[in-house]
């Protein structure tokens, strides 16, 4: 059976629906249109023309601004970054060939829901994916779907996959008609965040293209539903729970390990608001031009901190870690997960802490300043940095999520959201070990502070003592 009547339809191509012979499964067949590599190497060739136009133009303007005595260049930048448009063009012209490339798309998928465990009719497998201490993290299937993809029957041009039909995420009318509450949509915005974590940071390969059309919300009915299942806890009434949807792997990335180490890092500085930590980590991505001024660049992030430019909202780390009490961990994980709820939440404020500690690698102290107590400007700032490309799709992987997770809950914003599930991606027993150490060494450089004011050093006198002996 073939549906000749499309389900979707898109510039690309269309997907019906079908059954297959051999075993009576429902399928969705995606068809590319005809002609399209032909009209991609006519548009392309065009559009790399222009882009070598508007560097060559740039350049040409730096020039003769030099003359007038201009010190900030407009060629090689893009939106104040370091980069030029030709390069720019080049990594796009790569990903827009494999979007046309379906076996491209089909190998996207079967990473995809690999690295998540989630096999055909959404069952879970074991994933392939690790946390940061070397364990197998639990598959996402009670919260996350994607269709199975029949390879076999798939080419450049079809990709045949599982039907799984689903209320388009951005639909809010339908999922409140299916009977989900403002807490299953926030909750769903939840997940979306999650898997991008998970996605960013120990996957190291991303979806990006995270627009409404690409996401649904599959309504699960709960038979037997056990206490404590990692879908969320619902009342005894309840019949269903709703599970994320990815669709379309057309547009993906792969990250290298100091690109996904640096965007962990990057979160965990502003979850800890700390400043050295996060240019540390803009060092580490490798988005930091030779010879950009730090001290200028850790004064616009505290900026950034002390006026709320960025934060992470409260509401969401108190509401954290929902759904992270699957079946498939064991006692002791759940011991780790009560840890590091007490370690975040307990007494020991680092915060509180630091107010009296002058050392910089503490988080945030209100008399940070520049050298020359100055306000820092955003285009001077943005010309310290430079763009590779697999960070503007992140940047837009990160746009299209945060519109569509706002869609769901009005609060939403990617780092709250997933800085309950860093727990998740590092592992239990080495993010208990960070988060002490993040409270300890601030107590010991407060310790070692206070005792040199008082006149005592105790390095000093275990020196002399070794000299003695």
């Amino acid at each position: 059976y073939f549906d000749d009547v499309p389900l979707a339809a898109a510039s690309l191509g269309q997907v019906h629906r079908a059954t297959l012979r051999h075993n009576n499964a429902t399928v969705a067949i995606k068809l590319q249109r005809s002609r399209l590599r032909d009209i991609y190497d006519k548009d392309l060739a065009l559009m790399n023309k222009l882009a070598k136009a508007v560097d060559t133009f740039t350049a040409k303007v730096d020039k003769l601004g030099g003359k007038f005595g201009r010190k900030i260049k407009v060629s090689g930048n893009v939106g104040g970054v370091k980069q030029s448009w030709e390069d720019i063009f080049k990594d796009a012209e790569t990903i827009l060939y494999r979007e046309i490339d379906y076996r491209d798309e089909a190998a996207n998928a079967k990473r995809f829901a690999s690295d998540f465990g989630i096999g055909l009719n959404g069952e879970a497998v074991e994933c392939t994916a690790k946390s940061l201490d070397g364990k197998v993290l639990p598959s996402a299937a009670p919260w996350l779907r994607t269709p199975y993809v029949y390879d076999e029957f798939s080419t450049e041009k079809i990709l045949v996959m599982e039907y799984v039909p689903s209320v388009k995420i951005s639909e809010n009318d339908k999922l409140r008609a299916a009977g989900l509450s403002l807490d299953d949509r926030e909750y769903l915005a939840e997940c979306l965040a999650r898997a991008y974590l998970r996605q960013f940071c120990v996957n190291k390969f991303f979806s990006t293209d995270p627009h409404p059309g690409n996401l649904g919300v599959e309504i699960v009915e709960n038979e037997n539903k056990q206490k404590g299942s990692i879908t969320k806890a619902k009342t005894a009434a309840a019949t269903i729970t709703p599970r994320l949807v990815f669709y379309d792997f057309g547009q993906a990335c792969a990250l290298k390990d100091d690109q996904s180490g640096g965007i962990l890092d990057v979160i965990e500085g502003i979850v800890d608001t700390n400043v050295d930590n996060c240019v540390d980590a803009f060092d580490r991505m490798g988005v930091l031009v030779n010879g950009a001024d730090l001290d200028k660049i850790r004064s616009k992030v505290r900026q950034n901190f002390e006026t709320g430019l960025i934060k992470v909202k409260s509401k969401r780390q108190k509401r954290g870690m929902r759904g992270m009490n699957s079946p498939s961990k064991n006692e002791s994980d759940n011991v780790i997960l009560a840890s590091s709820s007490v370690i975040k939440n307990g007494d020991m404020n680092s915060n509180k802490i630091s107010s009296t500690n002058n050392s910089s690698s503490s988080p945030i102290k209100p008399d940070y300043k520049t050298a020359n107590n100055e306000d820092i400007n955003d285009g001077e700032i943005m010309s310290f940095f430079t763009l590779p490309a697999e960070y503007a799709f992140v940047a837009r992987a990160i746009s299209q999520m945060d519109g569509v997770g706002k869609g769901l809950d009005p609060d939403f914003d990617f780092i709250s959201a997933s800085a309950p599930y860093l727990v998740e991606i590092k592992g239990g027993e080495k993010y208990v070990a960070d988060e002490v150490k993040k409270k300890i060494l601030p107590i010991l450089k407060w310790q070692n502070n206070l005792q040199k004011l008082a006149g005592f050093n105790p390095m000093a006198k275990k020196n002399d003592k070794n000299k003695v002996q």
